[in-house]
């Protein structure tokens, strides 16, 4: 089984497992560092939540830069169990995995968080098979999100694709690339 590495905090150098599939694409080393120096230190005022989690490199790269809490929405079995014991390995954190449909489940888990959050989705690359609207979903989903909460949406997306600029009640602030992959940044809009 292939590995991954916490890349930064205090648990730099966990091996972390990833799934030796065509249904996960591990996040880059450099995109995850260009994500982390953005939020800085400001990651230890917020929840994250990882929707289409995977093996939960990102939010547990997030825990481990010291994130108050972490969510893991992962829909495929085989993934949720690598999620899983990547958690287990990580001692004195509170993180919560739920084996659900990112779609349908994440409204239902801002009625449970009571803390301000970064919300994460990293979904397929739109170019997969059966995967051509997963874009247009998600930008619904954000645009029905009414959580005040909610302090920034980070899309990680193919760079090729064009992000809009407004999703409801956020706007683009940043878009970073790194070559196929690039990371957009929205937060609530003003007023």
């Amino acid at each position: 089984m292939p590995h991954l590495k916490v890349i930064g905090g205090k648990f730099k150098g966990l091996k972390l497992e990833m799934l030796d599939s065509h249904l996960t694409r591990p996040t880059k080393a450099i995109l995850k560092e260009s994500l982390f120096n953005t939020l800085q230190n400001d990651i230890a005022h917020y929840a994250f939540l990882e929707g289409f989690g995977g093996s939960g490199s990102v939010g547990i790269e997030a825990l481990s830069r010291g994130a108050r809490e972490a969510y893991f929405i992962e829909h495929n079995p085989q993934s949720f169990s690598t999620l899983q014991h990547n958690l287990a390995k990580l001692p004195n954190i509170k993180a919560y995995a739920f084996l659900n449909d990112t779609f349908i489940f994440l409204p239902k888990l801002f009625s449970q968080i009571k803390i301000p959050c970064i919300l994460y989705l990293d979904p397929p690359f739109c170019i997969r098979e059966n995967m051509q609207d997963i874009y247009q979903k998600c930008f619904q989903l954000v645009k029905m999100l009414h959580q005040p909460l909610i302090h920034l949406v980070i899309f990680e997306h193919l760079s090729t694709y064009e992000m809009p600029e407004n999703l409801g009640n956020f706007c683009i602030i940043k878009q970073k690339k790194f070559g196929k992959s690039s990371l957009s940044y929205y937060t609530l809009k003003e007023g």
